[in-house]
């Protein structure tokens, strides 16, 4: 009998020390998820490019057409520095994040209001977002991102408007930072 409760206890110790292993996990993906959004919205391209694989897989066909692609993370965050900070603030609330932890890859979905403004004028997008995401040491980075657009409200015009300002945006909150 005793053997039994020492076994039991033991196996109790595993399943206990496994749930909290895949909470602390969980735990990780929904910061860079969430990290995700919030570091785009404030122009913290150095700090977001962390939250990325290497190479990553972009969908926004639902949203622009074209194709999937897979770009380097460099190449992404070029992209986005050179259209984001056109604009006067965006705000990508995320929402119901939902996640899956399987060994060292993960996915989440979460929902998603990204909002645009520009001057007076205004887009936003809704839907939802699918994510992969890598576990490279003990973090997690976000190797494939598709966006499933449900909604638009706005005027998709300012799009083409953004990254005439998004340079010298860009150099005005950069001078803005905190510096030792």
């Amino acid at each position: 009998m005793k053997a039994f409760k020492g076994l039991l206890f033991i196996m109790l110790g595993l399943v206990s020390a496994s749930i909290s292993a895949q909470t602390l996990d969980e735990a990780k993906v929904r910061s860079a998820i969430n990290g995700f959004s919030t570091f785009a919205d404030q122009g913290a391209y150095e700090y977001l490019g962390r939250l990325f694989a290497p190479e990553l897989t972009v969908d926004y066909t639902s949203l622009f057409g074209g194709e999937t692609s897979k770009v380097k993370r460099e190449d992404l965050l070029k992209q986005w520095a050179g259209f984001l900070p056109g604009f006067d603030a965006t705000f990508h609330d995320l929402s119901n994040v939902q996640v899956t932890v399987s060994g060292d890859k993960a996915t989440a979905t979460a929902d998603i209001t990204a909002s645009h403004y520009l001057g007076e004028g205004f887009w936003a997008v809704s839907g939802s977002y699918d994510f992969a995401l890598v576990k490279s040491d003990e973090n997690w980075q976000i190797s494939a991102i598709k966006i499933n657009a449900t909604s638009e409200e706005g005027s998709r015009d300012i799009l083409a408007e953004a990254p005439k300002f998004a340079e010298a945006n860009l150099e005005q909150r950069q001078a803005r930072l905190v510096k030792d």
